[in-house]
């Protein structure tokens, strides 16, 4: 009987420690993609910016074309 006890605690213990492996794996394998995807979310708001710059240029140019043909408009 007690061979039996020991035999199940093994099984048990071997069960948790393929179960611990499964979880380290998962740990890195979540890590990785966790820093690929900052890299995108860094690659993604540099452009988001450059887009804000480029639309906020176009609004101030267009801003001008419209002051310019009022202006003209009233002369």
């Amino acid at each position: 009987m007690n061979n039996e006890h020991t035999g199940s605690l093994r099984d048990e213990l071997d069960g948790l420690a393929q179960q611990l492996e499964e979880l380290i794996a998962t740990c890195s394998q979540l890590r990785s993609e966790n820093e690929k995807l900052r890299l995108v979310e860094e690659t993604l708001n540099v452009e988001k910016e450059e887009l804000v710059s480029r639309n906020r240029e176009a609004k101030r140019r267009i801003d001008l074309v419209v002051d310019r043909l009022r202006s003209a408009q009233t002369a």
